[in-house]
């Protein structure tokens, strides 16, 4: 079985290459019951080939492929769960490779997800995310959901289907924010916060999500983040997300953050993390102040519909220096100057994104040394950090601060940024001669 698996595999790779105008190949309605049937096989790769198989079809021939395959996995599906003779444990396998496939499919186009919510396969994955008696069943549902809000580009039928209260609800509830007196599940808490983040960083992108029962979700998700426990390491980087993403969802979103001391300090707190983490922390900062551009279903860059103001901006960097007790530039600066380069990063992208406003351009130049590090390029060795200490050059360049700028601080630059980021000094020897 394994050989043929491979091969078909393989025929179904150079058809995913194949001219996108050649149409000609035909699946037939007994080969595609042969691939769904082996989503119940007892061979791993076997099953993992035959989702790949039926996935690269969709994609290859379009929403008629995806119909036929997603209402032949759901009949299958159906047919496992209902089937008392299969032992528990064998019936969430086979549940959670069908759910697989047709979340594969279901974030290829928007089209495919329809056909997923009307053929009943989404409520089948919700049935098994609120499967009270199967945790890992459910936790592995949350991961298939968690894929849905991360695959981009985002499409309108699967935002909104994230965005509706049968699947809000539980989640709210798994992570402590449904009730003041709820706890958070001990086994799924954590995956259902991580869910919630993602689902902030859609309303990020698109505020008019909030509208389909967000609001239940900011405020849910705020309680939860008062009881999240993030005391270990792996804790921490989970709490640091889902607030990054809490505060980047809308204004007040982020202002309830910056007024909860609690809530704070866990995320800016950079006293006892270790670099990797204080590098998390900073860079979750960056994001805020300067959300990343997204690419939307069509192909194009959308910027984020929540850009903080500039005062709310400079609240939150100020807010970073309040949390460790010194002033936030000399902070930052001060590990911009590390050793170590993985904290040179974290603070490069930071001090890039509070230098693209023009008045965070500048409060980092009226600080004393700033200028000097910037115009320094040759302290940095390694390529990432030249590139990105270029970046914040040209972030105060581009901001509205440089006409304010003192006509020798922009010649100083602009020599700089004609150099570009790899530049070296080089010296020129005297030639002794007798």
């Amino acid at each position: 079985m394994k050989p043929a698996s491979r091969e078909v595999k393989a025929a179904a790779e150079e058809l995913n290459c194949a001219s996108a105008s050649d149409r000609s190949i035909v699946v037939s309605d007994q080969f595609l019951s042969i691939l769904v049937a082996q989503l119940s096989g007892d061979d791993v790769e076997v099953s993992s080939n035959a989702a790949e198989v039926i996935t690269i079809c969709c994609r290859r021939l379009g929403s008629p492929m995806s119909n036929r395959s997603i209402q032949a996995i759901c009949t299958a599906w159906q047919e496992v769960r209902g089937n008392i003779s299969i032992d528990r444990s064998r019936n969430s396998t086979i549940s959670v490779r069908c759910a697989s496939a047709i979340v594969d499919i279901a974030v290829l186009e928007d089209a495919n997800m329809e056909i997923a919510i009307s053929s009943k396969a989404m409520n089948q994955l919700l049935s098994m995310v609120t499967d009270a008696s199967d945790p890992l069943l459910a936790m592995s549902s949350l991961d298939l959901v968690e894929q849905l809000a991360v695959s981009m580009p985002m499409h309108g039928n699967r935002a909104r289907w994230l965005f509706s209260a049968p699947l809000l609800n539980p989640l709210l509830q798994m992570a402590g924010g449904g009730c003041p007196d709820e706890d958070p599940d001990p086994i799924l808490g954590g995956s259902a916060l991580r869910l919630l983040s993602a689902l902030c960083r859609l309303g990020q992108r698109d505020s008019t999500l909030f509208g389909l029962g967000g609001s239940e979700l900011l405020t849910g998700f705020y309680n939860a983040l008062q009881k999240f426990d993030g005391s270990g390491e792996l804790e921490r980087l989970a709490f640091i997300d889902a607030v990054s993403s809490f505060a980047s969802a809308s204004p007040d979103a982020l202002e309830l953050v910056l007024n909860d001391p609690i809530v704070r300090e866990g995320w800016l707190s950079l006293s006892v993390a270790q670099p990797k983490l204080k590098s998390v922390v900073m860079k979750s900062v960056a994001n805020v102040l300067d959300p990343p551009a997204e690419i939307d279903a069509s192909g194009d860059l959308t910027i984020t519909s929540n850009i903080p103001t500039n005062a709310m901006a400079l609240k939150l960097f100020s807010s970073v220096g309040l949390v460790n007790d010194r002033d936030a530039t000399e902070l930052i600066l001060s590990l911009a100057k590390s050793t170590i380069e993985v904290l040179r990063f974290g603070a490069y992208s930071l001090l890039e994104a509070v230098a693209r406003r023009g008045t965070g351009s500048q409060m980092l130049l009226s600080h004393g040394g700033f200028f000097e590090f910037l115009i320094h390029m040759e302290g940095e060795t390694v390529k990432e950090g030249k590139e990105a200490k270029f970046k914040i050059i040209e972030a105060v360049m581009k901001s509205e601060a440089r006409g304010l700028l003192a006509d020798n601080i922009v010649t100083k630059l602009e020599k700089i940024l004609d150099q570009g980021p790899f530049y070296i000094q080089t010296e020129k020897l005297d030639v002794m001669t007798e």
